[in-house]
């Protein structure tokens, strides 16, 4: 799919029943432009019929934690061993929440499957979700367990120096916790997990889900989880200090980016992607590679950068980018959200994002 048709299917998303005449002054071209455009959506299967019928879409399971994040942010340069003036901010957030919101600003239907406590930050978590929308009828309340929290600390900078997670609550999500749920997995398009869940939660998604499976990492004492000889990963999505943690576990000496890559490659991975904010984009499967730089930007909050970058790779495989349009989009989506104190921007959709991607990435 090419940037325009992209972008007409999202404003036809909106508006089915826009004019050709409508579409073609709100995009500034022709009439005859607009009609090639809908005669190839409609031949590559997204539309059908008149009124721009959108076809029917799937769906994604997302399978990991939610969390109450506790962000202590020092006013200069922190000080050891003693008392830091600054501010502290609570967020809703968790690497699969965030994934699953995401999702749907982007349009992309999908479920969260996750646990959380029957405490204030429990009822927080679920009041969050309704004023949201975000669908979390497969989230169970477990009673007389905290809901998940992470506190940490940023130095000026905006990077992380420390944090204490309390996620003793997804050792709830077991195999059996799993297997109520793998017939709606196995009905996704893709499932997307991430390493806040057992290590053998992990192993049962690779030996019992048939769906693609895309895994996020969280930090690097939880990397050792996702190893398995049953590993099946579709797309893995790490950071440089993870994949150096990553290696360690397997045993591998860490030479270079690029050994790296082939090594996890080998481990039954076909996309790999390293990335954050600071050190820029590393793509690598077995057709080639793909760097992106950094993009200097202003960094207000990076807790929920990758799992929105995740959320956009997914937002462009469903609609047939090819790796070179997914992985602009991502970095763009990432930016947008470092621009914003919530872990996922407000402002984030498909036509926010197309508009940050050209204004990052202009030919």
């Amino acid at each position: 799919m090419t940037n325009r048709e992209l972008e007409i299917l999202n404003i036809l998303k909106e508006d089915p029943m826009i004019s050709q005449d409508e579409l073609a002054a709100m995009l500034g071209i022709s009439r005859s432009g607009v009609a090639t455009h809908i005669h190839n959506l409609m031949k590559k299967g997204y539309i059908k019929g008149k009124g721009y019928v959108l076809s029917e879409r799937n769906f994604v399971t997302v399978v990991g934690g939610i969390n109450i994040d506790i962000i202590g942010i020092p006013d200069g340069e922190l000080i050891d061993n003693n008392s830091n003036p600054g501010k502290i901010h609570f967020t809703i957030g968790g690497a699969a929440r965030n994934i699953a919101l995401s999702l749907k600003q982007l349009n992309i239907p999908s479920y969260l499957i996750s646990v959380y406590g029957d405490d204030m930050n429990g009822e927080k978590f679920v009041n969050d979700s309704n004023k949201k929308e975000l669908d979390i009828q497969y989230c169970e309340r477990i009673n007389g367990q905290r809901t998940s929290s992470f506190l940490y600390i940023d130095d000026i900078s905006r990077t992380k120096t420390m944090g204490i997670d309390d996620m003793g609550i997804f050792d709830n999500m077991t195999p059996d916790f799993m297997a109520n749920y793998l017939k709606l997995i196995n009905q996704s398009e893709y499932c997307i997990a991430d390493t806040n869940l057992p290590a053998e939660s992990l192993e049962y998604l690779y030996k019992n889900v048939t769906a693609p499976i895309l895994i996020k990492t969280t930090s690097i004492n939880k990397n050792a989880r996702l190893i398995s000889p049953y590993q099946n990963i579709h797309t893995l999505i790490t950071t440089s200090v993870e994949l150096k943690e990553l290696l360690a576990s397997y045993g591998e000496p860490y030479t270079d980016l690029e050994q790296a890559a082939r090594f996890i490659l080998s481990k039954n991975v076909t996309n790999l992607i390293v990335f954050s904010i600071k050190e820029g984009l590393f793509f690598m499967n077995t057709s080639g590679k793909i760097r992106l730089n950094t993009i200097p930007c202003t960094v207000i909050n990076t807790s929920g950068t990758s799992a929105v970058f995740l959320s956009t790779v997914v937002w462009g495989l469903h609609n047939n980018l090819d790796w070179d349009q997914i992985l602009k989009f991502s970095y763009s989506a990432a930016i947008l959200s470092v621009k914003s104190r919530e872990p996922v921007s407000p402002l984030l959709s498909a036509t926010e994002l197309m508009a940050e991607e050209k204004r990052l990435f202009k030919k």
